[in-house]
């Protein structure tokens, strides 16, 4: 059974509507794909702002390091189709540098339900 994890010192302290639905489609492509994945950064760590999806629990950062390059394409189209584009976006940042990971959040200007 592969499971999502969390990294030491990530919090949660709000998750909105966006972010629970977030956090199952990390939850079920990790089942689909049958590997574990990390999150790295929920509404802790330092982000653009009081603003920020991160800080109102609608965006969440998972570990993309050790994965193959397929793996990483994998794991994002997963998440995204379970999403859906129309309301969220997913994207590799930080590509090739030791921050690299993945991050998934509402969009902007669109709201969830």
């Amino acid at each position: 059974m592969n499971v999502v994890r969390t990294k030491a010192g990530v919090l949660f302290f709000q998750i909105a509507p966006a972010g629970f639905r977030i956090l199952s489609a990390i939850d079920q492509t990790a089942a689909a794909l049958s590997t574990d994945l990390v999150i790295t950064s929920g509404t802790d760590g330092e982000h653009s702002g009081p603003a920020d999806p991160h800080h109102t629990g609608e965006a969440y950062d998972v570990r993309s390091q050790g994965f193959s390059p397929e793996l990483k394409q994998a794991i994002l189209n997963g998440v995204m189709v379970k999403l859906g584009f129309d309301r969220f976006y997913g994207f590799i940042e930080d590509p090739g540098t030791d921050n690299e990971h993945f991050h998934f959040q509402r969009k902007k200007d669109t709201t969830y339900p």
